[in-house]
């Protein structure tokens, strides 16, 4: 009898452990990243010369994205013309992983023929977060229009964004591009705020590149200016507190200090992947105030 009733008391905590680790992943899937950290980098740029840029943005967006420093603009290949002095443009003509290109060959060779002298282009977005692993042929696509950057407007810049996604594939090296951003978004795991962030995946994704081998000089960091609580897909990122952003910060400084180039991701709501954004980070309504410490990360140090 004893027997029986301690089996049955011994499934009941099995069961019940089971069922508390299934709601425990559905509920809380992310795992942190623990593992080693990156070494400490060396200065890309001469301080004070990093540009910056806030992705999704739209013409009615640039008077305050200038007020905050930024001087990199996010544009179509028919809006250069559109963007205010003092700023360049960063030419979208890329995809998103496996998807087809949002401007065809042809139309991008006539663009870069078009825009390849003009003072007002910064460089040529050409893909964002390819997956080489899933399309192996992206890599020649990438190479194919980097090369056409590189003849057609030799004082412009290629760029690609990369994730986790195999990098070996589409290092500068491989694919000719002229800088690589990294995108770890380290408040994951809820749309809520919660007590901390995993700064640590910052850490992960640079030794990655590292290891692909990437030039730290190549880098361009992606700042995580998003949470998804009022997006339409998955709620698994919430905006950065404003301390939470002063680490992100802090950790992408001591990585890779005075990168050529830093972007925000992002100004603009996208659907299924960012709301809130730092457009709405103003410190109202209940928000952190992301854009003052971005107009002050932007603003160049005085030396003294």
């Amino acid at each position: 009898m004893r027997f029986k009733v301690s089996a049955v008391v011994a499934t009941f905590v099995l069961v019940v452990g089971f069922l508390y680790f299934v709601q425990r992943s559905s509920d809380d899937p992310y795992e942190p990243y623990r593992g080693p950290l990156a070494s400490a980098g060396t200065s890309a740029t001469k301080p004070g010369t990093t540009r910056h840029i806030a992705l999704n943005t739209e013409p009615r967006d640039y008077p305050r994205l200038k007020e905050l420093g930024y001087d990199v603009l996010d544009v179509d290949p028919g809006e250069v013309g559109s963007i205010p002095g003092g700023t360049q443009a960063l030419v979208w003509v890329g995809n998103f992983q496996c998807d087809k290109f949002a401007t065809s060959y042809e139309d991008f060779t006539a663009a870069v023929r078009r825009l390849g002298r003009d003072p007002k282009v910064y460089g040529w977005y050409l893909s964002d977060e390819p997956d080489p692993g899933t399309c192996p042929k992206i890599a020649d696509e990438i190479r194919r229009r980097a090369a056409y950057v590189k003849q057609q407007a030799p004082r412009q810049i290629s760029f690609i964004s990369l994730t986790d996604f195999p990098m070996e594939p589409v290092t500068p090296k491989k694919v000719g591009v002229d800088l690589v951003g990294l995108d770890p978004y380290p408040c994951k795991g809820s749309a809520q705020a919660r007590d901390e962030c995993n700064i640590d995946v910052i850490d992960r994704m640079v030794r990655m590149s590292d290891d692909a081998g990437i030039p730290r000089r190549l880098v361009v960091p992606v700042f995580q200016a998003f949470g998804t609580e009022c997006s339409k897909g998955a709620k698994q990122y919430w905006m950065p507190t404003e301390d939470q952003y002063k680490q992100l910060l802090r950790r992408w400084d001591r990585l890779v200090p005075n990168p050529p180039m830093d972007i925000s991701y992002s100004w603009g709501h996208q659907g299924e992947w960012a709301c809130p954004t730092l457009a709405d980070a103003n410190g109202q309504n209940g928000r952190p105030d992301l854009q003052a410490l971005m107009k002050l990360h932007n603003t160049p140090k005085v030396p003294g």
